[in-house]
């Protein structure tokens, strides 16, 4: 996370006045302790989510009970939170899952923390959602893939979604000038997957991209 803290201060330092909100957090009722928790880290709590919101269940498919082996994967979590993004929303919330007895999410912490990290990201890019100005995306982005992209602070934003039940094949060197954020490697044809001469962004997975100063 140490990228996406940097990048949340040099956005901060030179961002204008914001031009709409983007809260991110968590679907009450909570836990006294899980609203601390959420407290602590700048994450919204409401029962009530701001219109529209992208509401995600952090649930696995199907679970009405969930416990720590039915909760949603951590790729799961961050796609459904970047098409949120992608799709125009107003604002990023999970619902934790119910568990039973007087358990909440925080007595599983490899569970909170795969929802807490994504949120988290969210709130690195935030300023760009918040005070971006809105760009056609610059390369051309496969069937299947929803993308969206801004400039801010002198630099461009992309984040990309692979909606579709199939790999999505990037040309490799549109992809060379790109910095893919919130990844072990930063060159975003590193990040994805080696697909015959271009590079693929495997099915129900997302990336976002950071290009250089405009």
């Amino acid at each position: 996370m140490k990228s996406a803290l940097l990048l949340t201060v040099a956005l901060a330092a030179c961002s204008p006045e914001p031009r709409r909100a983007f809260p991110v957090g968590l679907q009450g009722p909570v836990s006294v302790r899980v609203e601390s928790e959420a407290a602590r880290l700048s994450l919204d709590v409401a029962d009530q989510t701001p219109p529209g919101a992208a509401v995600a269940s952090a649930a696995a498919p199907g679970s009405e009970i969930a416990d720590v082996e039915t909760t949603d994967s951590w790729f799961n979590l961050r796609f459904q939170a970047a098409r949120a993004a992608a799709g125009g929303a107003a604002g990023f919330y999970f619902r934790p899952p119910k568990l039973p007895g007087a358990r909440d999410i925080l007595d599983y912490p490899e569970e909170w923390q795969a929802q807490a990290r994504v949120l988290r990201e969210l709130q690195a890019v935030r300023p760009v959602l918040e005070r971006g100005r809105e760009t056609g995306v610059p390369f051309p982005v496969p069937p299947g893939v929803e993308a969206r992209a801004w400039s801010f602070g002198g630099r461009r934003y992309v984040v990309l979604v692979n909606a579709s039940d199939a790999d999505a094949a990037f040309e490799a060197d549109d992809l060379a000038p790109w910095r893919a954020l919130f990844e072990v490697r930063t060159d975003a044809r590193q990040a994805l997957n080696a697909c015959a001469a271009r590079r693929c962004l495997p099915s129900h997975r997302a990336l976002w991209l950071e290009g250089r100063p405009l």
